[in-house]
């Protein structure tokens, strides 16, 4: 008898998957999706606004379209191993991977410093967190099944990877009149279980919210109820693999009895010996007694009398006098080894010498490469990913200011096209005058039909400075272009242009520091020159809260 069938609901392509790892177990499996997931028309907001990309479905990834490019500048908050993986293979970066639920991985971003996050979600969903604005990218529409599919439903096991899914199929089964009592349900998480409500035969809670321990639990399911049919059907052996056997034993010859006969032969051995010693006349020759050979022994020491060991034999067998030592040979000899040492000596030292300036050398590349990487990432407008943790350690001691400040400002970058853009957006708030009344205003543009400056200095009129600033910025010159738009009359109305611009400032010069540390290979010691953080122009005093108008 097989295991009984296992029914997957849930939606393609991850049905596929669910039945193709269950099929590759041995087990019976049937697929019917109850929902289609399908893309949704949204308009991505500004990314500056927003520290990650919150995840909670790889369907995000699948359905989110070309939306998704302008997100690609964030990092990913992703709520298990599946969807950071979706989230990587579509180029997102990911920072933080959860392993639980959509509550417990948003704690982590924000223990981590991801205080606004952007949920792309589907169209049905359930509330996580009224301070994570949300997105709808896709949607699961119901996929029409005949009246009575559920009653195919007895004597299975159904897995249930939502709730809506779970509340579907309680639905269904309602509606066809077949019995819960005879289907088993094997839920992802507590939540899903509930939601299919009570009156099932069982109902299992996979240990991880994951489609592989669904997978793991359906398998170990429907082994076990395998198992029972069989013994219920009267398989004596369902429950054990013991086969008993009515095969004598072998038996073979005792070991006391071999150990007598070897002892008799080799006693019967030893009287043969004796028995040729003394009646054979040849075989006594072979084996001389004990007086014979201790006497040749003695005339053999007494012709060696003056015999020493260490003393080479002549050819007549007398002991040779030493050769005569040659003191200068010794001497050139001694002083030759004494030159080879020095040499290996010295040579040793060259290639000590040598590895530790390639291993200094090496270190110097390796900071440099991650000080560009830094630079590349924060210029696109990403997240630094895992190039945290090699600024970290590669510059953490050398320059914990620094590092600290490039971190941060990795969390929210500015690029130079945000603040193009926002330049353009406050341009016409910023080049009118600010005055209370009309009579500032009139004043403002008489004063402005004549200007007398200096011949060689740069035109004070609202117009032209905003065009410098944008000469500026597209030069690089954040910080001029930022001293620029300070001076406009209406410079109270761009503070979040002015405080985007001072982080994007703030960000390259510990860009600068960083390259400049690692240049000159100096990672690990302490650098004297902290970072100079920009103040403000004193020129127009910008409030901290303005409008949210521009950057």
């Amino acid at each position: 008898m097989t295991a009984p069938s296992l029914v997957v609901l849930r939606p393609e392509p991850g049905n596929t998957r669910t039945a193709a790892a269950l099929r590759a177990l041995g087990l019976d499996v049937r697929q019917v999706p109850l929902f289609a997931v399908v893309p949704v028309y949204w308009t991505p907001p500004n990314p500056i606004g927003f520290d990650g990309v919150l995840l909670t479905s790889a369907n995000a990834v699948r359905h989110g379209g070309s939306g998704l490019d302008a997100m690609k500048r964030l990092p990913v908050v992703a709520v298990g191993a599946a969807t950071a993986m979706a989230a990587r293979d579509a180029g997102f970066a990911v920072a933080v991977t959860g392993d639980a639920d959509a509550q417990a991985v948003i704690a982590e971003a924000r223990d981590r410093g991801f205080a606004r996050l952007l949920h792309l979600a589907g169209r049905e969903r359930t509330a996580i967190d009224d301070s994570v604005e949300t997105v709808t990218v896709y949607a699961s529409e119901a996929v029409p099944l005949a009246s009575d599919v559920a009653r195919s439903f007895e004597d299975s096991a159904v897995l249930v990877h939502s709730a809506r899914a779970a509340a579907r199929l309680a639905a269904l089964v309602e509606a066809s009149g077949a019995d819960r009592a005879r289907i088993d349900v094997i839920a992802i998480s507590r939540a899903v279980g509930d939601a299919a409500g009570p009156g099932w035969k069982d109902v299992k809670i996979a240990p991880q919210p994951t489609d592989s321990a669904v997978v793991a639990l359906a398998a170990a399911h429907a082994n076990t109820r395998a198992i029972d049919h069989r013994a219920h059907a009267g398989d004596k052996h369902a429950m054990s693999d013991y086969v008993p056997t009515d095969r004598p034993r072998a038996r073979g010859p005792k070991t006391g009895v071999i150990v007598a006969l070897i002892g008799l032969a080799f006693i019967a051995g030893l009287g043969l010996m004796g028995y040729a010693v003394r009646t054979l006349p040849w075989f006594a020759s072979l084996y001389p007694t004990n007086a014979a050979s201790t006497a040749a022994g003695q005339k053999l020491a007494a012709g060696n009398a003056g015999y020493i060991p260490s003393q080479p034999l002549g050819p007549d067998g007398q002991p040779q006098a030493p050769a005569p030592v040659d003191t200068a040979v010794l001497a050139t000899r001694e002083a030759t080894l004494a030159a080879q040492l020095t040499a290996l000596e010295a040579r040793t030292a060259a290639i000590t010498t040598d590895a530790a300036a390639a291993s200094g050398q090496a270190t110097r590349a390796e900071g440099l490469m991650v000080a560009f990487a830094a630079r590349r990432a924060l210029d696109r407008g990403v997240g630094l990913g895992y190039l945290e943790e090699q600024l970290r350690l590669r510059f953490g001691q050398a320059q914990p200011r620094a590092t600290t400040l490039l971190i941060q400002a990795s969390h929210q970058p500015v690029t130079l096209e945000d603040l193009r853009q926002g330049l353009d957006t406050i341009a016409p708030d910023i080049t009118a005058s600010t005055g209370d009344g009309w009579l500032d205003t009139i004043q403002h543009q008489i004063d402005s039909l004549v200007v007398l400056r200096k011949a060689g200095t740069p035109s004070p009129m609202p117009t032209d400075r905003l065009a410098r600033a944008r000469r500026l910025l597209e030069a690089g010159q954040v910080e001029a272009a930022r001293a620029e738009v300070a001076r406009l009359p209406g410079a109270a109305q761009a503070g979040n242009w002015m405080e985007a611009a001072r982080r994007y400032v703030i960000a390259r010069q510990a860009l600068d520091v960083i390259e400049n540390t690692a240049l000159i290979g100096q990672a690990g010691q302490p650098q004297p020159a902290p970072v100079v953080i920009p103040t403000p122009v004193p020129e127009v005093a910008v409030p901290e809260t303005s409008d949210t108008s521009g950057v």
